[in-house]
C-alpha cells in the first residue's frame, strides 16, 4: 500500500484549520439576530419550567412580554392596520406581506371546525389514557396528526372537504414559498390552564436575511383565541426588522412590544417563518386548539420523518397531494431511493408512487436492496428479486418511463446476440 499523502493527514489539516483560515466562518458561527435581539429585549426569553411537578407554579410577571392583549386592545397598535378576518386575497396579500401574517376568514366551516375539535379532543384523552401524551410547558401536544385521524388527511392537503378556504390558503402559501412545497409536520397543540408561556422565536432556522421566506406556518384555530385563552403571541412587522438586520450586518434595536392573536373558530393564520412568535398563556379552563401545519420549501428537512411515522394504511389510501406533501417525492432533478425516481400514484410527483413500495415492501420485511454485484456474480443473485427491480416493471406496467440506465441487457442477454 502506497503511503498517504502528509496533506490528507487529518492533524496536518488540523494545523491549517484555524478558526481565522477557514471559509464562511462568519457566516457558519453567526448567532444573529438572536444575540442583538436578546440584549435588547431580554423580556422576551422565557425558561420554561423541566420538571411535571412545577406545572402551575412558575412565576407570573405582570409587565412582561406575555402579559399583553390583543392589537385592537394594544395601546401601542390600536391605531395600526393590523390584519382582520377577510376573504379578500388582495387584502390577505398586502397584510402578509406588510405585517408577516393574514387571517382567512371563515377557512373552515363550523360543521368542519366541530369535525376537527371533537377529534382533537377525543385523541388527547386517548394518549393520556394510554399513558403517552405529550405534555408540553403550554399544555399538550398531539404529534403526528396525519396517522389519528381522516379530517388531518384532508387539513394537510387543504382539501375542501374539512376546509372550506383551503383553495385560497393554497395559493397564499404557494406565492410566499414558490411551487412544490411541502409539509414539515401537522401538530394539535392544546394549551391549557396553568401552562407557561412560550419565548418568542422565529420557525424559518436558516437564511434569515431571505428576502422572502423559507417556511410557513398555517395555523387553524378550532376554538376561538385572544388574550384570555392563550392567542398566539406575535410581534407584527418582526420578520422584515429581522432580516433586515441581518441583510445589512447591523444589531437589532428595540422592538415594540408582543400582542396576542385574536381569532373566531375557523379561521386560518397564515404566519410566515421569520416572523417572532410564541405560545400565550391559557387562563380558561377550556383548552385552547389550534392546528399547526408547518410548510417549506421542498429542499428544507422536514420536521417530521413521514418515511418513518406514517401508517401504512394512511400510504395505502393517500391521495398524490397528500403524498407530495409528506415528502414522498423527488424534489430535485427527479433522483430518489436507490438511485432514480419513478413510478407515479397520480400526476404530482413521478416519484411519489415509487418511494411508497419501498416504504411498504419495508413493512411487509421483504425490502431487497440491492448490494454488491460483478462479473462473477452468480445467476442467483443476478436474478434476485430486488425490490428496485419489481418497482421498475410496476411503473412500466403502468406505462410510466423508468430511470435511464435501469433496465439495461444482461449477462444472458448480452451472450445470445
Amino acid at each position: 500500500m502506497s503511503e498517504i499523502p502528509k496533506e490528507f493527514d487529518p492533524e496536518f489539516i488540523r494545523t491549517r484549520s484555524t478558526p481565522e483560515r477557514q471559509i464562511y466562518r462568519a457566516e457558519n458561527t453567526s448567532t444573529e439576530p438572536m444575540k442583538s435581539l436578546l440584549k435588547s429585549n431580554p423580556e422576551i426569553y422565557f425558561v420554561s419550567p423541566k420538571r411535571r411537578s412545577e406545572w402551575g407554579t412558575w412565576e407570573y410577571k405582570p409587565g412582561s412580554y406575555y402579559d399583553t392583549t390583543t392589537g385592537a386592545k394594544h395601546p401601542a397598535w390600536q391605531d395600526q392596520d393590523l390584519p382582520e378576518p377577510t376573504k379578500d386575497i388582495e387584502q390577505l396579500r398586502a397584510d402578509l406581506l406588510r405585517w408577516g401574517y393574514c387571517k382567512v376568514e371563515d377557512a373552515l366551516s363550523a360543521d368542519q371546525v366541530a369535525v376537527v375539535r371533537q377529534r382533537v379532543l377525543d385523541q388527547a384523552e386517548g394518549e393520556r389514557l394510554a399513558g403517552i401524551a405529550q405534555r408540553t410547558p403550554s399544555g399538550q401536544n398531539i404529534n403526528c396528526c396525519v396517522n389519528k385521524g381522516r379530517c388531518f388527511e384532508l387539513l394537510i392537503e387543504q382539501h375542501p372537504d374539512i376546509m372550506q378556504g383551503g383553495p385560497l390558503v393554497e395559493q397564499l402559501v404557494t406565492e410566499a414559498l414558490g411551487a412544490g412545497w411541502i409539509s414539515t409536520s401537522m401538530i394539535a397543540a392544546l394549551s391549557m390552564k396553568g401552562g407557561v408561556p412560550q419565548a418568542l422565536h422565529q420557525d424559518q432556522g436558516v437564511d434569515l436575511d431571505s428576502r422572502s421566506p423559507m417556511s410557513v406556518n398555517v395555523l387553524t384555530a378550532v376554538t376561538a383565541i385572544d388574550e384570555t385563552n392563550g392567542g398566539t403571541l406575535i410581534i407584527p412587522g418582526s420578520h422584515l426588522v429581522l432580516s433586515d438586520a441581518v441583510r445589512e450586518g447591523r444589531p437589532v434595536g428595540k422592538l415594540p412590544p408582543a400582542i396576542n392573536l385574536d381569532a373566531p373558530a375557523g379561521t386560518t393564520v397564515i404566519i410566515e417563518g421569520r416572523m417572532l412568535h410564541g405560545t400565550g398563556i391559557n387562563r380558561t379552563d377550556t383548552p385552547r386548539i389550534l392546528m399547526l401545519n408547518g410548510m417549506n420549501k421542498s429542499w428544507m428537512r422536514q420536521q417530521e420523518n413521514w418515511m418513518v411515522s406514517v401508517r401504512p394504511e394512511v400510504l395505502k389510501r393517500a391521495s398524490p397531494k397528500l403524498l407530495h406533501r409528506m415528502g414522498y417525492q423527488a424534489t430535485t432533478g427527479g433522483h430518489t431511493t436507490e438511485g432514480h425516481g419513478f413510478g407515479a400514484r397520480g400526476t404530482i410527483n413521478e416519484a411519489a408512487g415509487a418511494v411508497v413500495d419501498f416504504r411498504l415492501a419495508a413493512d411487509r420485511g421483504e425490502y431487497m436492496r440491492v448490494g454488491e454485484l460483478g462479473s462473477e456474480s452468480t445467476a442467483e443473485e443476478l436474478k434476485a428479486p430486488y425490490t428496485l427491480r419489481e418497482v421498475v416493471s410496476k411503473a412500466r406496467a403502468g406505462g410510466k418511463s423508468a430511470p435511464v440506465g435501469i433496465g439495461l441487457p444482461t449477462r444472458e442477454d448480452l451472450a445470445s446476440k
